[in-house]
């Protein structure tokens, strides 16, 4: 039953101590009509990993399967899901709202952000269908 209970909150994301963010973004293989409409498919991006430092106000993001690690110094951090930063040399900021990262630079209708449960669907979808 514990097991159960820990793999539900695990999809939900629901994990009280942990200090990661995980977030599920696609990109849209086709946009049509001023990038309103996917006539495509949505295809799944690398999963971006943020680790979130309240002590010290730092993010730093990581992408699956690559080296580099970003790391965002400038930040107002609430919890794991709720913070902002300010982008070094720009006057842009990184914003996480209930988990959900926006960005200026590159918030466009060619991406979308998905949640776990959803990307969990499709990775089970792409198992299947093969």
């Amino acid at each position: 039953m514990l097991a159960i209970i820990a793999c539900a909150m695990w999809v939900m994301d629901i994990n009280p101590i942990s200090k990661e963010l995980q977030v599920y973004n696609q990109t849209c293989t086709n946009m049509i009509l001023d990038n309103t409409y996917c006539k495509g498919k949505w295809i799944d991006d690398p999963v971006l990993t943020y680790i979130v430092d309240k002590e010290n106000n730092t993010v730093s993001r990581a992408v699956k399967d690559q080296p580099d690690v970003i790391l965002y110094k400038n930040c107002s951090v609430l919890s794991r899901k709720n913070w902002s930063c300010a982008i070094e040399g720009s006057a842009q900021e990184i914003l996480a709202s209930d988990g959900k990262i926006t960005h200026e630079t590159i918030e466009n209708n060619e991406k979308r952000q998905i949640t776990r449960l959803e990307w969990l669907q499709n990775r089970l979808l792409s198992i299947v269908s093969t």
